[in-house]
């Protein structure tokens, strides 16, 4: 048999780090521009998924919108409480043997979702105004929590843009 002798080597004294680029990072910001549009424009969080969902959809009948629902605690209601609410409005009558009714989200919804992708883009900041933001008056401790946040998000994008050019 033959002896081996193993060498040890010395550990570095000072770690390497490694970082690498990320394509994508605008789910980082999710929770902040959430809390954001559910508290100005007065929507729950299974509301505003319904609604990201149903904007890629341009027309819509029942059953693609009940097949998002599943997935979401069950609601009998949630149709017809958003047809009610003015989220959701009737795009074409449905004949007795022929069409189906098809629905399609209302203007001021899809202005919801485009702010909402803009923001989480960092193509437009949350306001700071506490006459725009009701957040930004701080009156739970809740949001005067997220009102930093959004001071640190919105320098970040000034940041990050400012750094782009």
């Amino acid at each position: 048999m033959y002896n081996r002798y193993y060498v040890k080597k010395k550990p570095r004294k000072t770690p390497f780090l490694k970082v690498s680029q990320r394509e994508f990072s605008f789910l980082k910001n999710w929770r902040i521009v959430r809390y954001y549009i559910q508290k100005r424009y007065n929507l729950t969080l299974s509301e505003l998924e319904m609604i990201l969902y149903l904007y890629d959809e341009y027309i819509f009948d029942r059953e693609t919108f009940d097949t998002f629902a599943k997935s979401m605690s069950w609601d009998k209601k949630r149709f017809k409480e958003l047809i009610q609410r003015g989220i959701i409005k009737q795009w074409r009558e449905g004949k007795v043997s022929q069409h189906k009714k098809l629905y399609q989200l209302t203007q001021k919804t899809k202005l919801i979702c485009s702010h909402t992708y803009k923001k989480l883009l960092g193509l437009e900041l949350i306001s700071e105004d506490p006459c725009r933001n009701d957040i930004m008056k701080g009156n739970s401790y809740t949001d005067r929590i997220y009102k930093n946040l959004i001071r640190k998000m919105n320098s970040k994008t000034t940041e990050d843009s400012h750094n782009d050019k």
